[in-house]
Parts: C-alpha cells; sequence; structure tokens
C-alpha cells in the first residue's frame, strides 16, 4: 500500500466521531451546534444521550451522539 493512501484512509477514519468513544461534555455540544451545556445536560437526564462521569469530567458516548443526530 502506498503511503499516499494510508494517510487518506488515516483521514477518513479519524474524521468519523465513532473513532473516538468519549466526547468531553463541551465537545459534544460544540459538535452538536449547541453552546449552552445544560441542554446536553438535559438530553442526558431525558436518557437521549448517554454520558459517563469520571471524576468531576462528564463524556458523552460518540455512539450515543451518532445515534441521537441519526
Amino acid at each position: 500500500m502506498n503511503r499516499n493512501n494510508e494517510e487518506e484512509q488515516y483521514a477518513s477514519a479519524t474524521a468519523h466521531t465513532s473513532m473516538k468513544r468519549l466526547e468531553p461534555l463541551k465537545e459534544a455540544a460544540e459538535s452538536l451546534g449547541i453552546k449552552d451545556t445544560r441542554v446536553i445536560k438535559r438530553l442526558i437526564r431525558e436518557n437521549k444521550l448517554k454520558a459517563i462521569k469520571i471524576g468531576n469530567r462528564i463524556y458523552i458516548t460518540t455512539k450515543s451522539l451518532d445515534k441521537f443526530v441519526g
């Protein structure tokens, strides 16, 4: 496999959100075009997004983000 082809495959793989398993709350909000993180927290409470809390930080699963966006 030539180098350019490898670079293209890497670029397309990293562009897809499912390569990352967890996304910080603020980044998740930005990726959905939402400015206020309270909206994301409400979506978590409504079970529309799945989140994991590690210490004081909240991470949203990229799988739930993909599912929410449709």
